[in-house]
């Protein structure tokens, strides 16, 4: 409310009897937007009683506001409120009177100026704000930029802000408790009111106004309303859930509208998301399966204040299926196995089947998670599988062997023995190249001329190592001849000439003998010192 101070002496002759009426304030200004009180005082003669009074703008017939006129004995008092000044609002000003003795109304030619500004002047009746309305997050700060104005020849004596809803009462928001410690004044000038909240509540959503004080009666004003609108982040999504290779936005929205460009960060399960953001929505296309979770929205800068979290579910196909064994291994013949059928499915999975495949047959085996095979056999074995379906579709897993792991040990004998004997047969192979190759330094060798031209004898008497000293080398039984006959042909040399026969030819061509006693333990030899023979031809090179 504002009282402006102006005396105005308005003398009127009533009979024999004078009227006074008292103005406040010959000139005033204001900035638009705000509100100003016009009053004035007026005494009557004895006698005399008050019946009408109205303010009126200058040349008009018509009350520009309605005006409270109050008695107080014989004193009374008129005054005019004009809120939410315009620019036409500016203009001249004055108080009529009418009483019970004259139908006349009483006025002087003394008025009240009144200029409404489009700015603030600091010599002027005001308050300016940067904004009327305000949008802030909870938790957040907020700076009302403020500015006021009074005549010249005022001085404040007061500054405080407070809630419309005490205006009857205002009470400096610096005093109320639930804004102790919270609230603070950043005057930097004379005519500086910026305020600043901290810690934002709920409940802190409202009407505010700055008021001031001067040193003279009457001296007093009450900016304009500011609105205050206490807001947080809310994801809103086209569809929560959503099929594998369809799109989607999620949209972060306020209660309220944010100053400026406001950008937005986008979090999922508390990270950022890597898909770029429009305004503040998120367009996911095509939407894949790594894009279900949480999600958060935020604006830049306020990156500690999150919306509450908005969960996208995606729909999807089976997949990853795998068939778990129990117990792990291969199995034996009529052993029981259990197979459990796994996948990852979104809605999960609502059906198992198993099948088993034999050769080119495929035969159903049944249904559920999990399967059981009892007493394998030839009859269950196979390869086993399973199909796991939900909403989506459906997937087959990897094949999984029911052989009987006692025929394959088997038959892995089989292969080792086998394996066995041809080892032992290359051994005698090798051994009897070796024992064919040119003698070595120190062993009994045949010349070649008696190889060419007679029968070769090599009596060679080999003792067994024995641990028993009363077996000698010429045991009987030990010492049996074993003979071996070789022919030897000597291949023809490329040109040469073939020769005539020799006297030996025949000799040359007779059985080469060799003659090998071995010497073993008794208890390990007896059918084994029976003699052996071998007979090898040797043919003469021409």
């Amino acid at each position: 409310m504002t009282v402006t101070s102006l005396t105005c002496v308005l003398l009127c002759i009533a009979g024999l009897q004078a009227i006074s009426i008292n103005y406040d304030s010959k000139e005033m200004c204001a900035v638009k937007g705000s509100k100003v009180v016009l009053t004035c005082k007026y005494r009557l003669p004895q006698g005399y009683s008050f019946k009408k009074g109205s303010w009126y703008k200058h040349d008009s017939r018509t009350p520009p506001r309605t005006s409270v006129a109050k008695f107080v004995k014989y004193s009374t008092e008129g005054s005019l409120i004009l809120d939410n000044l315009t620019l036409n609002d500016s203009g001249l000003y004055e108080y009529r009177v009418q009483t019970t003795s004259t139908t006349a109304q009483l006025t002087d030619t003394t008025r009240v100026n009144v200029t409404i500004l489009d700015t603030l002047h600091k010599d002027c009746w005001g308050v300016a704000y940067s904004s009327n309305n305000f949008c802030a997050f909870e938790g957040s700060t907020v700076d009302i930029l403020c500015a006021y104005g009074y005549p010249k020849d005022h001085a404040i004596n007061k500054t405080f802000w407070f809630r419309e809803e005490t205006k009857m009462y205002p009470k400096d928001l610096r005093l109320v408790e639930e804004y102790r410690g919270r609230v603070e004044h950043l005057s930097s000038s004379d005519n500086n009111c910026t305020f600043r909240i901290r810690e934002l509540r709920k409940n802190d959503s409202g009407q505010y106004r700055f008021r001031y004080i001067t040193n003279k009666q009457g001296g007093a004003f009450s900016g304009g309303l500011v609105n205050i609108s206490i807001t947080d982040l809310q994801v809103s999504m086209t569809a929560e859930t959503v099929t594998e290779g369809g799109n989607v936005t999620l949209t972060c929205n306020t209660t309220c509208r944010l100053k400026g460009n406001a950008a937005f960060i986008w979090y999922k399960d508390t990270k950022p998301t890597r898909r770029p953001s429009i305004h503040n929505s998120l367009h996911l296309s095509p939407v894949s399966s790594e894009d279900a979770g949480q999600y958060f929205c935020a604006v830049e800068g306020q990156e500690g204040l999150l919306s509450a979290e908005a969960t996208l579910r995606v729909r999807y196909a089976p997949r990853r299926t795998t068939v778990i064994t129990a117990p792990p291994g291969g199995p034996n013949e009529n052993d029981t196995v259990t197979l459990t059928c796994s996948s990852d499915a979104y809605p999960p999975v609502h059906t198992y089947t198993w099948y088993r495949k034999a050769g080119h047959n495929i035969t159903l085996e049944g249904a559920g998670q999990s399967h059981v095979v009892a007493n394998i056999s030839s009859k269950t074995s196979g390869f086993y599988y399973c199909v796991a379906q939900n909403d989506i579709g459906q997937q087959n897993s990897t094949l999984v062997s029911m052989a009987n792991a006692g025929s394959g040990r088997n038959a892995a004998i089989v292969v080792f023995v086998v394996i066995a004997f041809m080892l032992v047969l290359g051994l005698l192979w090798l051994r009897k190249r070796k024992s064919s190759a040119p003698p070595q330094k120190g062993t009994t060798s045949i010349s070649q001329e008696m190889a060419d031209s007679s029968p070769v004898y090599d009596d060679v008497s080999t003792l067994a190592t024995t641990s028993d000293p009363s077996q000698t080398p010429n045991a009987p039984g030990d010492n049996d001849v074993q003979y071996a006959s070789i022919q030897f042909r000597s291949p023809k040399k490329a040109g040469e000439t073939p020769q005539p026969p020799h006297a030996h030819t025949k000799a040359q061509e007779d059985v080469q003998y060799a003659s090998v006693n071995f010497s073993r333990p008794k208890e390990t030899a007896r059918f084994e010192d029976v003699p052996i023979y071998s007979t090898v031809q040797k043919k003469h090179r021409r």
